[in-house]
């Protein structure tokens, strides 16, 4: 897997495909299997929704995937196919609603993992300030790990090791499963969060090696090898393997009636293209 050897401080990382190129679907592609995620420059900005269809439908992504946590009745406000990311008092979300930053996570608390495998977050209009996107290269990470402590990696693979709950008001419902994993093609894929969701298991795999591989990992975490904040502009799209990277945000500063705002998309499918 390209992934395990990319180092995020290399700058064209966060060089954008132009998507008015004919082959930007293949270059997409390309920077996903090399880094775990690409960042796109839509023609011109417009309507958010029809940006992330013209984008998915180029890259064969299919319907988008509602997440499990938001198919009961009492978050059904969040069932939509495309998600509004902006401060709003109104908004119970933890996430969607406030200016704080968030830690590393994925998409999808109660999804099996793996089931979300891509995101798209579609910039609408940026911070006043702040506000970049965090990239984590956890399966590079993880990768590292193993070669150094086997045990620290064998307790993140065990399927005791993580639950995840909701912090939604009102839905108490969580969900236990490992850190990292392998798919039915025998490539790593990965849940790695670590915010206010979590509950360690840590009695789970050899002695201490939970608590060895969470320190591995948040060391790793700030190393620029391994980490990337990107600030996207209006017009741009980050695509990222939900599956392969964990994410986080800073936090940001909006001014007066001209809020942060990005539009959310995921996927059970990854991206190809017909060559």
């Amino acid at each position: 897997m390209q992934q395990l050897h990319a180092d995020f401080r290399d700058p064209r990382c966060a060089r954008p495909v132009d998507f008015t190129e004919h082959d930007a679907p293949n270059q997409v592609v390309h920077n996903l299997e090399e880094r775990g995620f690409a960042v796109v420059t839509m023609a011109e900005p417009g309507p958010p929704d029809a940006k992330l269809a013209s984008l998915s439908a180029a890259l064969r992504l299919g319907n988008p995937y509602i997440p499990a946590l938001y198919r009961y009745a009492e978050t059904k406000d969040y069932s939509a196919s495309y998600s509004d990311i902006r401060s709003d008092t109104n908004d119970r979300h933890p996430g969607f609603n406030t200016t704080a930053g968030q830690a590393w996570h994925v998409d999808g608390l109660l999804d099996e993992i793996g089931d979300i495998r891509t995101t798209i977050l579609y910039c609408v209009r940026a911070a006043h300030r702040g506000g970049n996107t965090l990239l984590f290269n956890s399966l590079a990470a993880f990768a590292e790990l193993r070669e150094r402590d086997p045990a620290a990696a064998e307790a993140l693979l065990s399927p005791e090791a993580l639950n995840r709950r909701s912090t939604i008001p009102a839905i108490d419902v969580n969900a236990t499963g490992p850190v990292f994993s392998v798919d039915e093609e025998g490539d790593l894929i990965t849940r790695y969060t670590d915010n206010e969701t979590c509950t360690w298991n840590f009695s789970a795999g050899p002695p201490g090696g939970l608590h060895r591989g969470l320190a591995f990992l948040r060391a790793a975490s700030d190393n620029p090898r391994y980490r990337l904040a990107m600030r996207l502009t209006p017009g741009q799209a980050l695509v990222f393997r939900n599956d392969r990277l964990s994410h986080g945000r800073q936090p940001y500063e909006d001014k007066p009636n001209s809020r942060r705002h990005l539009v959310r998309a995921l996927y059970a499918n990854v991206p190809t293209t017909p060559n």
